[in-house]
């Protein structure tokens, strides 16, 4: 694991200018003094992001995201704190030396151990005399040295007992081998799981091999492909094939392209198109669609060219939209799949299909036209009202723009379509406000949430907190506050952008102040509003002291504890109406 020292953390992010970096991932136009963009962690339609360049912060009035420039680049490039940090210290010409911490042991370690040395031994035999024809192949695919390393290919022998015995002999567990799907059990002995065949290693989303994909390469298998079974390290619906390889691909190209095949997917990274993905199937999952969310680019479907790929596209595409995410759609004519498509046609043909790829809607609305003779009124009537039927769960300006292509196309009167579907606010941002009106427990959290922000953001405020109060409720709280005592006395000045760098290191409090720094609406740092909410807060926590007394006063039968409290009362009473007389 990678550690940074934290005044170089603090270094690096006083000399990278926030806007400037945020400006690389997304247009950012100014209004006023700060910086709008649609923010990237949520579907937006307007720009409801602001980067303040005074305060080196962004946050998005409608998702709450918030933070400075590493959590910016953490959360929209999904990568550790430390990846970020390396980022930013990249664009702004700051070398980083990183000093090593103890390594962390995974739970399936040896799981780990096993399916990495077997896939070492697929590679070995493919430098061996056995692999020559399995190169050529490779090689009449286009699939070069470099790739093969890239990609870590490799090859099962003929021999369908060789893995089992260079495994064995390594006192690996004949057990824990058949539970990994590298071999099968026959009695006390056992054989290879894959013979033959030209192996393509699975990663998971760390690059850790956790299966293979065993494809025939001389036609004496039937079966074109063999994959790893599910284990307790390889869920296939929890993996996206070359996910670990094309992610910072993906970043740079701002749009991820999906396949079907493993194939597929490395032979158009060996072609030039590294942002390539592969489902490894005709199915999405609730994981995989989380996984894209993640990287928060536009998706182009590229399935197969036949009947299951075109449903593949409808039912995927589907999916990814409910998801809110951008989708558009590729469909190679006159071949299969990318790889034949390439083979046929060549890698220029294969980019300029990728430059025409065409929204998800527009190919749906192409999908319900196929087969249908627009001049029948009837099965005019049945499209319009499948096209209407699709808008349903469209946001409002799609359905304004397709009414109007339908009104003009087909000479329908517009009013009449816009009757048969209902037009509603749900995609509009909603811009949450202050709003002290609250609940007692909504009102305290809301006042120490804004008295958090101020200690983190300027020393000055905790001097006046702690000569008025000194204390919150929560644990939590109270920890926070430590930390911020703790963080000024060690550097002597606070900011928030700092601070939450610091944070990150911090467990118990990282996701309490992230939450913070989101949630709280400060344009500038106000002395007065800093004052409001405390002494908000001292009511509020004296008003809590008060019904607690009351509580005891009532529960009370001794007259002189009753007294006791009665007096404890007043003088909480007294404070009060002090704190008063100060607002």
């Amino acid at each position: 694991m990678q550690f940074i020292e934290e005044d170089k953390i603090n270094e690096i992010r006083n000399s990278a200018d926030i806007v400037s970096i945020i400006s690389d991932y997304i247009p950012l136009k100014m209004q006023g003094k700060n910086y709008f963009g649609k923010c990237p962690f949520h579907d937006d339609h307007t720009p409801s992001m602001s980067v303040s360049k005074e305060r080196q912060l962004f946050k998005c009035f409608v998702c709450n995201k918030g933070g400075n420039v590493f959590t910016f680049v953490k959360d929209y490039e999904n990568i550790s704190f430390m990846e970020a940090v390396k980022k930013v210290a990249d664009k702004v010409g700051i070398p980083l030396q990183y000093t090593e911490t103890k390594k962390t042991v995974s739970k399936y370690q040896k799981e780990y151990e096993i399916m990495d040395f077997a896939s070492k031994i697929f590679q070995n035999n493919l430098n061996s005399k056995e692999g020559i024809k399995a190169k050529e192949y490779l090689k009449e695919r286009s699939i070069n040295e470099e790739i093969i390393k890239e990609f870590q290919i490799g090859l099962a022998l003929p021999d369908n007992t060789y893995l089992y015995n260079v495994l064995t002999k390594k006192k690996y567990d004949i057990n824990k081998l058949e539970e990994l799907g590298l071999i099968n059990k026959d009695g006390l002995t056992g054989y290879d799981k894959f013979v033959n065949r030209i192996m393509i290693p699975i990663t998971n989303l760390n690059g850790e091999v956790v299966g293979f994909t065993g494809r025939i390469f001389n036609g004496e298998d039937s079966a074109k492909y063999v994959n790893t079974k599910e284990t307790i390290i390889y869920k296939k619906g929890n993996i996206i094939f070359n996910y670990y390889n094309a992610k910072k691909y993906i970043h740079e190209s701002k749009c991820a392209i999906i396949v079907e095949g493993n194939m597929d997917a490395i032979r158009m990274h060996s072609s030039g198109i590294k942002n390539v993905l592969a489902l490894m199937g005709t199915v999405i999952t609730k994981e995989q669609i989380e996984i894209l969310k993640k990287l928060r680019v536009p998706i182009i479907l590229m399935l197969d060219n036949d009947n299951a790929g075109e449903m593949a596209t409808l039912n995927v595409g589907d999916e990814l939209i409910k998801n809110n995410l951008e989708v558009r759609v590729v469909r190679l004519k006159g071949a299969k799949d990318p790889d034949e498509y390439i083979v046929k046609f060549g890698i220029e043909a294969f980019q300029d299909t990728i430059k025409h790829s065409i929204d998800f809607f527009d190919y749906k609305l192409l999908q319900l036209k196929e087969n249908k003779n627009l001049n029948n009124t009837d099965e005019l009537i049945n499209y319009i009202k499948s096209v209407l039927k699709m808008l349903d769960n469209s946001d409002n300006l799609t359905k304004e723009i397709t009414l109007k292509k339908l009104s003009k196309e087909y000479d329908i009167d517009y009013e009449i379509l816009k009757q048969e579907i209902n037009f509603d606010n749900k995609n509009k941002p909603l811009i949450i406000k202050k709003d002290i009106t609250l609940s007692k427990k909504d009102k305290y959290t809301t006042c120490v949430n804004y008295l958090l922000y101020y200690l983190m953001s300027d020393k000055k405020y905790l001097k006046m907190f702690n000569s008025k109060l000194g204390y919150l409720k929560n644990p939590l709280e109270r920890y926070l506050i430590t930390e911020i005592e703790y963080y000024i006395k060690k550097y002597g000045k606070i900011n928030l952008a700092d601070f939450l760098s610091y944070a990150e290191s911090d467990d118990k409090i990282r996701e309490f102040v992230n939450n913070i720094s989101g949630i709280v609406e400060i344009e500038e740092l106000d002395d007065r509003e800093f004052l409001d909410y405390l002494n908000a807060t001292i009511k509020l926590l004296e008003q809590d002291d008060i019904n607690k007394i009351k509580e005891k006063i009532n529960n009370s039968i001794d007259i002189n504890e009753q007294i006791e409290n009665i007096n404890k009362q007043i003088a909480i009473h007294k404070k009060m109406m002090d704190v008063k007389k100060e607002v």
